[in-house]
């Protein structure tokens, strides 16, 4: 008897577990500080059209290597691509004033690492593409395989313009 229930209970387990309700595919709110140290809810309310939330840890050497590859291409992002970095102002104010480059990307700063747990991240540097109302399309951790695949990942989701080498943009 027991050798045929066990194979019962291990069906029935795994039926139940892939009936589970998955995890909230939207991007929750949170707080953070914008460039003017002023307290800003994101949400999805607050950028028009797909997205891209970029996280980086302002205090480790891979938050400036993933900015490096996110402008390998010499490209210049729009508002719709969201740089928060995790850590003191000063890291903050550094990356923010040395990756200029990278265009008209918003620049947000929170200063608590629990943040990572509440957008359902295991690590950093982290990007999060969304649809206009906030449901999350992807999530990816990491440099990537290369610089090109970090770029190219947040292009087709964002979108970017290059930059001439006289420093107009396209």
């Amino acid at each position: 008897m027991r050798k045929f229930l066990l194979p019962v209970a291990l069906v029935a387990a795994l039926a139940w577990s892939s009936v589970a309700p998955a995890a909230d595919p939207y991007l929750p709110v949170f707080e953070a500080m914008d460039t003017d140290a002023s307290p800003v809810t994101v949400d999805a309310a607050g950028v028009s059209g797909r997205w891209m939330l970029v996280v980086v840890d302002g205090g480790l050497p891979s938050a400036r290597r993933f900015l490096d590859a996110l402008g390998s291409k010499n490209e210049r992002f729009g508002s719709n691509v969201v740089v928060l970095v995790l850590g003191t102002a000063e890291q903050f104010d550094a990356l923010r004033l040395s990756y200029a480059r990278l265009g008209e990307v918003s620049w947000l700063r929170a200063h608590s690492p629990a943040l990572l747990g509440t957008l359902g991240l295991t690590g950093v540097p982290a990007r999060i593409a969304l649809h206009p109302d906030g449901r999350i399309a992807a999530r990816r951790a990491g440099l990537g395989l290369s610089p090109d695949e970090v770029a190219r990942h947040v292009r087709t989701w964002a979108g970017s313009r290059v930059a001439e080498e006289n420093g107009h943009v396209q």
